[in-house]
This record gives C-alpha cells, sequence and structure tokens, in this order.
C-alpha cells in the first residue's frame, strides 16, 4: 500500500459518521531542515465515533490506525484522545521523517526555494467518489508549519498540479503557522502542495 495519503481511509471514518464537520485532517511538519518530521492527524469527532461504533459493532479509528500501520515499519502509529474548540476528538495519527529510507515518505518531503517552502499533499483519489462530497461540506485540511522552517512567511497559497495557485488565511500560533482550507478542494484533486511564501 502506498502512502499517498489514500482516500480509502478517509472515506472509512466518513461514511460511518452522520453529520458533516466532525472530520478533520491536520498536516504537521516540524523540526528541522536536517531532519524533517510529518505527522498527519485525522480527527473524529468523539460522539460521532461512538454512535458509529455501537450501530456497526466496529472500530472505525481502530481500522483507520491498522490501515496506516500497513504502510511501513518507518511509520509511528497512534491513538488519541483530543479536545479542540470545546470538543472531545478520537485521533489517529502518523508520523515519520521524509529522511526515512521509504520512498513513498519522500513524495512528502518539503522543497525549499527562496524565501518559500512548498509542503507537498499527495492524495490518491482513485476511489474517490463525489457522492462523498457531502459528508466533507464544513471539514477542513490544515497544514502546520514549524516557523524555525520558514522564519518570514507572511503569505500561504494552495498549488495546483497545473501551476494555478489560490491564496488561503496564515494564522500564527505559538511556534507554528497554520495554513487552513476545505477539505474538499483536496479530496477533489485541487491542491497538490500548500505554499507559505514571504
Amino acid at each position: 500500500m502506498s502512502f499517498q495519503f489514500s482516500s480509502r481511509i478517509i472515506i472509512l471514518i466518513a461514511v460511518m459518521m452522520f453529520l458533516t464537520s466532525c472530520m478533520e485532517v491536520e498536516h504537521h511538519v516540524y523540526e528541522n531542515k536536517n531532519d524533517i518530521k510529518i505527522r498527519f492527524e485525522i480527527l473524529a469527532n468523539h460522539s460521532m465515533v461512538q454512535m458509529s461504533d455501537n450501530q456497526t459493532g466496529g472500530d472505525v479509528m481502530g481500522d483507520a490506525a491498522d490501515q496506516f500501520r500497513a504502510v511501513d515499519k518507518g511509520m509511528v502509529v497512534k491513538e488519541y484522545k483530543r479536545e479542540k474548540n470545546g470538543e472531545a476528538y478520537d485521533v489517529v495519527s502518523g508520523t515519520f521523517s521524509t529522511n526515512s529510507k521509504n520512498k513513498d515518505f519522500s513524495d512528502y518531503a518539503p522543497l525549499f526555494e527562496k524565501d518559500k517552502i512548498i509542503i507537498p499533499t499527495p492524495f490518491d483519489n482513485s476511489e474517490w467518489n463525489d457522492d462523498n462530497s457531502y459528508l466533507f461540506t464544513n471539514s477542513t485540511y490544515s497544514v502546520h508549519v514549524a516557523k524555525a522552517l520558514c522564519p518570514t512567511a507572511s503569505a500561504a497559497y494552495t498549488l495546483r498540479h497545473n501551476g494555478q495557485i489560490r491564496e488561503i488565511d496564515l494564522k500564527v500560533k505559538g511556534d507554528s503557522y497554520i495554513a487552513e482550507f476545505p477539505i474538499l478542494w483536496w479530496l477533489n484533486g485541487n491542491v497538490d502542495a500548500v505554499v507559505l511564501t514571504k
């Protein structure tokens, strides 16, 4: 299984949920240029996960964690709880280094150019079906970048494979920048990377 973020993982969680805005993806880029770490977190509303598991007899977050573990031994996978904006979320995270010998991980390695950093967001949407779009109407994809990796950033853009860009909000929280956009842009193949620039 290639770790170009599989739509199977996303749909596995979302199809079993009944409300929108109950799921988010966070993409963290941190440490330093010599040893960049990447962490993906899938956050799902705890109440919705419980409802789903009770109705199906399954373990949706456990299944997502198993899919992360199937990627490679170089990825550290964890399951935990987290509070965000006053809501309780169940979280599955996968952390790895872009210096890993696993070539799939190198697909996520940030590119550094003068006064900018380009963060790839590969997504295998070969199984994506637009009929599922309603599940993600209010869901977000956020990229969190350590300020040390691009100290002078003041703007953020999404980048498509055809070179088109779209400006998005860039926030600062502690030692990180946060660039956020609707997850449907990514699911529909309209975001190949996020660019932070001066």
